[in-house]
């Protein structure tokens, strides 16, 4: 009789302990379900999309590829280039027109001015302006000094290399192009956060779940305990029984506090997709999921997730662009196979005046008809006086021409290799495609079972426990049931995230999960537009 009141006593006091622990972290946990504020899928997505850094950083290619655009259009401009010389030159003669003994003098400064400008066809064009004043010793010049103008216009059109507007805008389309692949690498990049904030999500939804089955299984216990505490006191049961279900209350207690630490972990990657940082308002809110949906829900079969994928995944058209860029690289390395002739042209006017100089020769006084300043060259100029033309053409070719060959050898084997990288991809887009078909369709099958499951173990708790009420059940088979009916609500569970995290990787691989929250990335879609 003594040794049952020391036991009942020393149970008494560890039953006190042990409750007022488990109180404790009951009370904490539920006061920590209840903080928890729940944010709506779409409003995660919607933030992560507009939040997220890595995002902002891929958009950022975007106005960067297009400054390359006008740099490469920028070959097209017109420049203006200018010069000024002055120039004096003294050299020993042996001719006896100079004025000087043994010395010719000359001193010239001048200038000139010109635009250039090279057209999309290949033609380029120098038109320039220059002048000139000069003097010198020779004793035959009626002029001094002299005033020179001219006017030039060369031209020089590529007949075979280089002939053409595709060969001549080849980097200027690729360039556009390469924007429009930078727009397609930010789509694919917001489709693959969205799907990762997505998974996520889902992922915290189920720890939540987890969690609160894990305080349920722990409040059976704890009832089973009670119910032992009172049966004892009676004497109905024996003290083992008791401990037993104080044993399943502690190490269900130890489960409640891992699951809580998953739904901290989850959440904080969560908080991390969506750049919620130090300062930020809800950087010290605690969130829920909403209420995962159940499995009756459509979605396309293979036949036509598969069409869609093909027609709207990012990355197959970033690729399907690289290809088209590999066609102008390979058309223009064709053209630099060829022998360049070109069509050269100048045209030029041009006008001459200068000081009055009377020259004596042979015993006759004269003086130049072009006497005058500066602005007589210029009319003169302007009135054809004097004028040159030419037109010839030039040849030139490398004997074997290797370095064209080579490379356009290169861009053959490029552009087939780009064709493998696509048809590649799109293996890939197939796999992707039919797996996440699996795991919706497999994952339904499996909530089904695992309803099954869940009804026919509460069922069997249930009797369990009328025959405990009997006396013809223990503890041990009791526990042992509770933990089959959490495990299968928690199967339900897992089987049900699986489903809906299979949803989100099958839209993420048709390319249509962004359209299918009515979300679309901050683009402006319209400058799509593929170069030919």
């Amino acid at each position: 009789m003594m040794k049952k009141e020391l036991a009942h006593i020393a149970l008494t006091i560890f039953g006190i302990f042990t409750l007022a622990v488990h109180g404790n972290a009951q009370e904490l946990t539920e006061e920590f379900l209840a903080e928890l504020k729940v944010l709506p899928l779409r409003s995660a997505l919607a933030r992560g999309i507009q939040k997220n850094l890595e995002l902002q950083i891929q958009e950022l290619n975007i106005p960067i590829s297009r400054q390359e655009v006008t740099a490469t259009e920028a070959e097209f401009d017109p420049a203006v280039d200018a010069s000024f010389f002055s120039l004096e030159q003294k050299s020993p003669t042996g001719s006896s027109f100079s004025t000087e003994e043994t010395f010719n003098l000359s001193r010239e400064t001048g200038g000139d001015i010109g635009i250039r400008k090279k057209f999309t066809f290949g033609l380029q064009s120098r038109l320039s302006f220059e002048v000139s004043r000069s003097m010198n010793n020779s004793a035959t010049d009626a002029l001094r000094p002299q005033y020179h103008n001219f006017l030039i216009l060369n031209l020089t059109q590529p007949l075979l290399r280089d002939f053409g507007t595709k060969v001549n805008t080849a980097n200027l389309r690729i360039s556009k192009n390469q924007v429009n692949q930078t727009v397609y690498n930010y789509m694919e990049r917001a489709q693959r956060i969205a799907s990762e904030i997505e998974l996520a999500y889902y992922e915290l939804a189920e720890a939540l779940e987890v969690l609160r089955y894990r305080i349920e299984s722990r409040e059976l216990a704890r009832e089973l305990l009670r119910g032992n505490r009172e049966k004892f006191e009676r004497g109905l049961v024996p003290i083992t029984e008791v401990q037993q279900a104080e044993t399943a209350v502690a190490a269900r207690d130890e489960q409640v506090v891992f699951a809580r630490q998953q739904v901290e972990m989850v959440s904080n990657r969560l908080k991390d997709f969506l750049e919620i940082r130090p300062g930020d308002p809800l950087y010290g809110e605690l969130f829920a999921t909403e209420k995962i949906p159940g499995v009756d829900q459509s979605f396309p079969d293979l036949e036509k997730a598969l069409a869609v994928a093909l027609e709207k995944r990012p990355d197959l058209e970033r690729q399907r662009i690289d290809i088209a860029n590999r066609d102008i690289r390979l058309e223009f390395c064709r053209n630099q196979r060829l022998p360049r002739i070109d069509l050269e042209a100048t045209l030029g006017v041009n006008g001459l005046s200068g000081g009055d100089r009377l020259i004596t020769f042979g015993g006759t006084t004269a003086s130049s008809p072009l006497v005058g300043d500066y602005l007589d060259s210029l009319s003169r100029m302007a009135e054809h006086d004097g004028y040159e033309w030419f037109v010839g053409l030039r040849f030139s070719y490398p004997l074997g021409n290797r370095a064209a060959k080579a490379r356009f050898r290169r861009a053959d084997w490029e552009k087939r290799q780009a064709i493998y990288r696509l048809k590649r991809l799109e293996g890939k887009v197939e796999t992707e495609v039919k797996n996440a078909l699996v795991a919706v369709v497999r994952s339904a099958e499996r909530v089904r079972v695992a309803e099954r499951f869940e009804r026919l173990a509460e069922k069997t708790l249930e009797q369990e426990m009328e025959r405990l009420k009997e006396g013809l059940s223990d503890t041990f088979h009791i526990l042992d049931l509770q933990d089959d009916l959490i495990e299968a609500c928690i199967r339900k569970t897992t089987a049900l995230v699986d489903f809906h995290q299979g949803l989100a990787s099958l839209y993420r691989a048709m390319g249509t999960n962004l359209e299918r929250f009515r979300i679309i990335a901050e683009i402006n879609m319209k400058e799509i537009t593929h170069a030919e």
